[in-house]
């Protein structure tokens, strides 16, 4: 499976679902884009993602809320060249 990258959307349990993301994910796999939002690399899928942040229905009491999204590698806009660098070394991770 190639590597994808999704965007994470906490909506609620911030801290919790940070805390989550980051131990289940490397450094090198997890760019914290603000309080709220994430990028992750992996090889997997975003329901694995979800689970990882407890963004499901049966994790629901850990009180985190929010949505996972696949990006399809078309992203553009004006921030950070950190997060320009990261992406581009996350999709050409292997």
């Amino acid at each position: 499976m190639p590597r994808s990258l999704f965007a994470v959307v906490l909506t609620d349990g911030q801290e919790a679902g940070a805390e989550r993301l980051r131990k289940e994910y490397s450094d090198a796999q997890v760019y914290e884009l603000g309080d709220n939002v994430f990028i992750v690399s992996g090889d997997t899928l975003s329901s694995s993602v979800a689970k990882s942040a407890a963004l499901t229905k049966e994790q629901a009491k850990a009180g985190i809320r929010g949505v996972v999204f696949k990006l399809n590698g078309s992203y553009t806009g004006y921030t950070r060249a950190s997060l320009w660098e990261w992406l581009e070394n996350a999709e050409d991770a292997e």
